[in-house]
């Protein structure tokens, strides 16, 4: 046998980290005592040894410096660009990169970035001035005219132009204001250089710094984040308990309707909110903010808020529905005759979730010109600790100066002593609105006006050169109107003009403790909170279906693409689809089921059919069958599904079609089924397993049967997974209304064989 092969460099490296020097001689322990003082004196190096062997085990498998950075440090071209490794670790990492000069890598063959664009440019006008001198269009068009003919049509077009020109920048960062009255905006053209990318999708305010950290997703018209590209599962988590996470909702879009008189206003807001006419005199007073689902023609569009200042309400609804509700509006608005303006360009917002959320907003917040009672109010409020005790619906309006004429985030200071007792300041239930600073954001004027002398970056640097070394701030005229509202579950909503959201945004994430989050960990917090989402849970409505649909299409394509051998058989399935909940099948096979003809006995094994040439329902086969066959036939046809008759609807007890199918005393009829009406419920697991999205929920089968029947099918599963707060299993669904009081029922993932039991709850919206 040959001898072991002596441990290499590597090896002896690792082995010495792991070995930790002591001492065998023990002063310190005479005739059974041990004298403390003389223990740690004389245990001393071993201590020290202890510890360094720590530190070396450590960093024994951290080669180079860009190695033992945290995780938020951590960057992919650190290897080779020193320029991605903290200043202090610099010349370091310079020293280990042996094949460089300067830590910068070496310039590409292939030209990138801005030199690559140059050339392309170049080439485009290339190939369009040689279809010029080809086509010699220019000859043909001006032939038979002599030069000052010609110049006089020139001058002619430029005169028109000198009449349409628009009225000049008051900034030079190119900030302007984007709202048009009674029409959608056109979108904003953007850069020159990226004005391609925004034809389809806009970019929102702070678009550049999370396309660098954040994985976008395109939606709704927008380039909206969604996840970070740093794994951030259960930072998430903790920082929903115990910090701030910050999310860019510029993406919500916000109109402004304009009335004349309270009629008109009382009439607005019992169309677009859940109160009928009179609606709370908070409400109608602006002196909070209605926060729930937004109505339009008696039906739920989305979540969002309703603002109220004089007779100006200002509506932000989720941009799924933006053009229907507006066009709604619109039609609504010509019989009450009032204006509406379309700001969804115009008016961006930030969205705080957590604890520390308040408090982090009031580091960045400078106030310029506000009234002694809102300023001390929100100094107030930004330095509790609890901020829950703040009711639902409260709202600061007051002008901010520019956050980044500041170094560094500051701590605001205390209160007045006569603002210091914050429940005897909650239980008068003040307003804390400056008029002008809210009618600033809500006219075009006044967001214009706040753009005037805009800072750039460059310009801001100038200004911290010139001043105080010491100085921590500079002055600036700038003026932001900001308006704050507190959230359903404590969650903070920040508007402002569109252009300042990525200076205030700049500010906000170099606050330390704040986390940046998009979509993904927005659903991730409301899935631990107990809270379904928009639209995600929300499949009985348009935009939930629409996206239930989404998921189906790109399981199936993804499915599509795997070879033969990669598709697995899924027999447990009946033809349900994989993705998303198939609630065309549901509402099928809930009315088909009971249509099966009882105490009668087959006579062919492959189905039977009556004189009419109609196929009997002799038992699920046959029932499965039928099912199936009108889905093939309806996806032949290529229509699409029609959004005002969806396969399923929220159980309504005053309905009396719903009352008879949850009694179960409803008799289907062959020629057209109604919509299967559902409810929603959170689903716990009671023992070892785990729900994930789309599950199978079945009732649990009586008698002694162990594992349910696809009769036993009554919901399925919109968000599963395990939740960090209630350290198990949980998920949110839909279940078939006839089984709303149900405690308890069994669970199956999508391609599994296993059954779960779970507990069932009723889900407060």
């Amino acid at each position: 046998m040959p001898p072991k092969p002596p441990p290499n460099s590597r090896k002896a490296k690792l082995y010495n980290s792991r070995t930790i020097r002591s001492e065998t001689v023990d002063p310190s322990f005479n005739d059974g005592v041990l004298t403390i003082p003389q223990f740690l004196s004389s245990r001393e190096y071993e201590i020290k040894a202890f510890e360094h062997s720590q530190l070396n085990t450590k960093y024994a498998s951290s080669n180079r410096v860009f190695q033992s950075l945290p995780r938020t440090l951590r960057r992919r071209t650190a290897s080779h660009n020193v320029k991605r490794v903290p200043k202090r670790m610099r010349k370091k990492a310079l020293r280990e990169m042996q094949s460089t000069v300067n830590g910068v890598p070496p310039k590409k063959k292939q030209p990138r970035g801005r030199e690559r664009y140059r050339l392309k440019q170049r080439k485009k006008l290339l190939i369009l001035a040689s279809k010029i001198k080809k086509l010699k269009g220019a000859a043909a068009v001006n032939a038979g005219k002599s030069i000052p003919a010609r110049l006089k049509e020139l001058n002619v077009q430029l005169s028109d132009l000198q009449k349409r020109k628009l009225k000049p920048l008051n900034n030079v960062v190119g900030a302007f204001d984007q709202s048009l009255e009674g029409k959608l905006a056109p979108k904003p053209q953007g850069n020159v250089k990226y004005g391609k990318r925004q034809t389809t999708y806009t970019w929102q305010p702070t678009h550049v710094w999370h396309a660098k950290r954040f994985h976008m997703s395109k939606k709704w018209g927008f380039q909206i984040p969604f996840s970070p590209n740093q794994k951030c599962f259960r930072a998430t988590s903790r920082a929903s308990k115990q910090g701030t996470i910050l999310f860019d909702t510029s993406y919500y879009s916000e109109l402004t309707v304009d009335c004349v008189d309270s009629k008109r206003l009382e009439s607005l807001l019992s169309e677009v909110t859940k109160y009928n006419s009179p609606t709370p005199e908070w409400l109608s007073r602006g002196k909070k903010a209605y926060t729930g689902w937004i109505y339009g023609a008696e039906k739920k569009v989305s979540p969002g808020q309703v603002l109220v200042h004089g007779n100006t309400v200002l509506v932000r609804t989720h941009p799924s529905v933006y053009g229907e509700f507006f066009q709604h509006l619109l039609t609504f608005a010509k019989t009450l005759k009032v204006t509406v303006t379309d700001c969804r360009y115009a008016i961006g917002s930030l969205q705080l979730i957590g604890p520390t959320a308040l408090q982090t907003l009031g580091k960045i917040i400078h106030h310029k010109g506000a009234k002694t009672s809102t300023s001390s109010s929100w100094l107030l409020y930004s330095n509790t600790n609890d901020a829950a005790l703040i009711p639902e619906g409260a709202t600061f309006a007051f002008y901010i100066e520019d956050p980044r004429c500041w170094k560094r985030p500051v701590s605001p200071p205390l209160p007045p002593k006569d603002y210091r007792d914050i429940l005897s300041m909650i239980s008068q239930n003040q307003s804390y609105i400056d008029d002008d600073a809210i009618s600033g954001l809500f006219t075009s004027q006044g967001r214009t006006g706040s753009y005037k002398d805009m800072y750039s970056i460059k310009q801001i640097g100038q200004q911290f050169g010139q001043s105080d070394p010491f100085a921590q701030n500079i002055k600036s005229s700038s003026e932001i109107p900001l308006v704050i509202t507190k959230g359903a579950n404590q969650t903070w909503i920040v508007l402002a003009p569109w252009f300042w959201i990525q200076p205030l945004w700049s500010k906000l994430v170099q606050i330390p403790g704040v986390k940046t989050g998009g979509t993904r960990q927005e659903h991730q917090v409301n899935f631990e909170q107990g809270r379904p989402s928009f639209p995600h849970d929300y499949p009985f409505l348009p935009e939930g279906y629409k996206h239930n649909d989404a998921l189906q299409e790109a399981s199936d394509l993804k499915r599509s693409k795997l070879p033969p051998s990669k598709k697995k058989p899924i027999p447990m399935e009946h033809g349900l689809e994989l993705a998303g909940g198939d609630w065309w099948f549901l509402r099928k096979w809930t009315f088909t089921y009971p249509l099966i003809e009882k105490d009668v006995v087959r006579t062919h094994p492959f189905g039977e059919f009556t004189d009419d040439r109609y196929r009997r329902i002799l038992d699920e086969n046959d029932a499965l069958t039928v099912v199936h066959a009108v889905r093939e036939e309806w996806k032949k046809t290529g229509k699409p599904m029609n959004m005002n008759e969806l396969p399923i609807t929220l159980f309504r007890r005053n309905d009396p079609t719903h009352k008879s199918i949850a009694d179960g005393t409803f008799k289907p009829d062959v020629s057209k089924f109604p919509s299967l009406p559902v409810v929603q419920r959170s689903l716990q697991l009671t023992g070892k397993g785990i729900i994930r999205d789309s599950a199978r929920i079945y009732e649990i089968p009586e008698g002694s049967k162990k594992q349910p029947e696809l009769r036993n099918l009554i919901g399925f599963v919109t968000t599963g997974t395990f939740n960090l707060s209630g350290g198990v299993p949980t998920g949110l669904g839909l279940v078939n209304a006839r089984f709303k009081d149900n405690k308890r029922v069994m669970v199956r993932n999508v391609g599994c064989t296993n059954f779960y039991y779970a507990r069932i709850d009723s889900l407060k919206d």
